[in-house]
């Protein structure tokens, strides 16, 4: 049977886990095997925020970027998933939204998720509501994945080709050299992909900057980046 450790931060607290027999229905009970010593010394705060959120994920040591899923923070760290690989004790970077940093350092790992304790105090507040708008009616932008990935764009009538340099929930800067008027309503296709529908809001150069149609959701996010 399975032993996990609950790892909610603050807590990485040490939990017995209750499953359900698939063929029973029952509950039954798995002990922690993950080193105790190793949960106590990262203990330091009893409150999490349970979540499910999208985020940039960093690392200067290896020069890596993309997509993370976070699934809880705290005042001290956060459990995040990502296709991305880390090691124990790398610094990295989190995003929240675009302009945001939460820096801290890997302390442990299971597969796809790492759990990252922070250098210094954070709000949860405060970094959760990041990403909100304000009382001004500014909204922070979503945090932006960097990409090249080739895409078609359709313009009414027209297919063009075009490139994503960087891509987040709500919007995309794509390379792409004649010129468009602003408000001009497009689409994005990518191989299989589901078409994303947007209004270009500013030109510069060879690069558009589009606002999309409707929100993408984190796993269609994740489905663009291949992250």
């Amino acid at each position: 049977m399975r032993e996990i450790l609950s790892r909610t931060f603050g807590g990485f607290q040490k939990n017995s886990s209750r499953k359900l027999s698939k063929a029973t229905g029952e509950q039954t009970n798995s002990e922690t095997t993950i080193d105790e010593k190793s949960a106590e010394d990262y203990r330091t705060s009893p409150r999490d925020r349970t979540i499910f959120r999208a985020a940039r994920l960093s690392s200067r040591i290896h020069d890596v970027e993309g997509l993370a899923i976070v699934r809880n923070i705290s005042e001290d760290g956060m459990q995040v998933e990502t296709k991305l690989g880390f090691e124990n004790g790398e610094h990295v970077a989190v995003s929240l939204a675009d302009g945001d940093r939460i820096e801290g350092e890997v302390v442990w790992q299971d597969g796809n998720s790492f759990g990252i304790k922070f250098f210094d105090w954070v709000s949860v507040e405060q970094a959760l509501n990041r990403g909100s708008e304000t009382p001004h009616g500014f909204k922070p932008r979503a945090p932006r994945i960097v990409l090249d990935l080739p895409v078609t764009l359709r313009v009414g009538g027209y297919l063009a080709d075009a490139r994503i340099c960087d891509l987040s929930q709500r919007g995309a800067k794509l390379k792409f050299d004649r010129f468009l008027p602003i408000d001009t309503r497009v689409q994005i296709s990518y191989d299989a992909l589901r078409p994303i529908s947007g209004s270009v809001k500013w030109q510069a150069s060879d690069s558009i900057g589009v606002e999309f149609h409707r929100t993408l959701s984190i796993e269609e996010l994740s489905s663009w980046t291949g992250r």
